[in-house]
């Protein structure tokens, strides 16, 4: 057993996991019992899970990015529960309670530069669905630019909106219009040449501006931008420098509106509070979810400027679970935490831990195409062929097994190897379990060749 880890499991799935996974099989939707870990959970502390086996895995999952500071904290379950206690349920679009002004005001003071209001919604999907519609409603415009890669959600809009993978829109794209997609800028898998002269010194703006709008769409008819601004289940892919001063000028030139999609990237991540802090990108509307609720309770939110999210009060938003009194109490604790705690300065540790650990792979196996990280973020992306960079699918489903057998949970995204440690790990302890993931790395490329 090492240092801060626990011991690999004996085996996965065990006995009495194999035994509910049959049972959940005849119950479940099929979709969902296949996409799962092989193995049954019965409970989390911190960054790790175990199962009804006595298992314990550490958690470079994150429950998707959504339980940021480690599970079962009390410093955040207590106000939650102490609220469910004192008010229950109640739809918070009818009759509003103390906690949802504080709340409001604490995200706008720590949000970038113009955004001034606040909706409210259920989570991160919810609060995407209210930017597309909220930015058709403040510029009477029908078309919203979206980015190959992105990930939104996975209801019919989101799913529209979102481009990570073809099967995520399946049946869906056809029955949502009004979208229009652009390469990511992503430098490892760019499709164009270097910015030319000339141009607005971005390749992928350029593209957007001298191909989109001249052959397909009058910019007049462009509500705004929807965009993430780091990928996060996409694979960790960071813009380059260059992008975000061509995008925000293009948008300022044709009165668009800027939208980041910050609920993987928010609320610390990055090694920023937002990652629009990275680059001082002011946006005209900000989509929040996921970590808001510290792990202990879903919520989200959009945050805007005064004409994206003023002027009007004829769409009706959010859903009745938005923003219930207990979410707003884990929200609020969870700034506490942030504010209190070097939660960002733990977060830039492991970053340089992913680093120094991950990255000299792409000089010492050919298979590993590129390395991403960024904060509490890491993705390594596995090719056939570092010249024609086939994706290797097999090869990184095969080291996510070998994880998953030295108990260290990652996840085997559409387009590569993702790893989210809680934000609080040690750097210690994180670099004890990145070492058991290059271990996973070097069997799985031998079994290959």
């Amino acid at each position: 057993m090492s240092g801060h880890l626990p011991p690999p499991p004996a085996a996965v799935p065990g006995p009495r996991s194999a035994e509910l996974l049959a049972a959940y099989e005849k119950v479940f939707y099929p979709g969902l019992v296949g996409d799962g870990y092989p193995f049954v959970a019965r409970s989390k502390a911190g960054w790790t899970i175990t199962d009804v086996d006595g298992n314990t895995f550490v958690d470079l999952v994150s429950a998707s990015a959504s339980v940021p500071v480690g599970a079962g904290r009390a410093d955040l379950v207590r106000p939650a529960a102490e609220a469910l206690l004192a008010f229950g349920n109640e739809d918070s679009h009818a009759v509003f309670h103390e906690a949802m002004l504080p709340l409001a005001n604490r995200l706008l003071a720590l949000a970038p530069n113009g955004l001034t209001r606040v909706d409210i919604s259920l989570n991160g999907t919810e609060s995407v669905e209210t930017a597309v519609r909220v930015m058709r409603r403040a510029t009477g415009r029908p078309v919203i630019i979206g980015f190959l890669g992105g990930y939104h959600g996975e209801t019919t809009t989101t799913a529209s909106l979102g481009a990570e993978q073809h099967e995520i829109g399946r049946n869906l794209r056809g029955l949502a219009s009004g979208f229009v997609h652009v390469p990511y800028p992503n430098t490892y898998r760019s499709p164009f040449a270097p910015a030319r002269p000339g141009g607005t010194g971005d390749p992928t703006v350029d593209f957007l501006r001298d191909h989109v709008l001249f052959h397909l769409v009058d910019p007049s008819e462009v509500a705004g931008v929807l965009i993430e601004p780091v990928l996060g289940s996409g694979g960790v892919v960071v813009p380059p420098e260059t992008f975000w001063p061509a995008l925000s000028e293009l948008c300022r030139q044709h009165d668009w509106l800027l939208c980041l999609d910050e609920v993987k990237t928010g609320f610390g991540r990055t090694g920023e509070m937002f990652a629009a802090d990275l680059w001082g990108v002011q946006p005209d509307l900000m989509c929040l979810g996921k970590a808001m609720g510290g792990g202990v309770m879903p919520i989200g939110a959009l945050l805007g400027g005064e004409r994206a999210l003023s002027g009007f009060s004829d769409l009706a938003t959010g859903s009745t679970w938005s923003w219930l009194p207990a979410a707003c109490a884990a929200a609020l604790a969870y700034l506490d935490v942030l504010e209190n705690e070097d939660v960002l300065g733990n977060v830039r540790a492991l970053h340089q831990v992913s680093t120094s650990l991950l990255g000299p792979l792409e000089q010492r196996i050919p298979e590993v195409g590129d390395v991403r990280v960024q904060g509490g973020f890491a993705a390594v992306e596995f090719v056939a062929d570092p010249a024609t960079k086939e994706r290797f699918p097999v090869l990184q489903d095969a080291v996510a097994e070998g994880c998953l057998r030295r108990g260290v949970l990652v996840a085997s995204s559409t387009t590569s190897l993702n790893i989210q440690p809680s934000l609080v790990m040690s750097p210690e302890a994180y670099a004890e379990a990145l070492t058991r993931v290059l271990d996973a790395i070097d069997e799985a490329v031998q079994g290959i060749r």
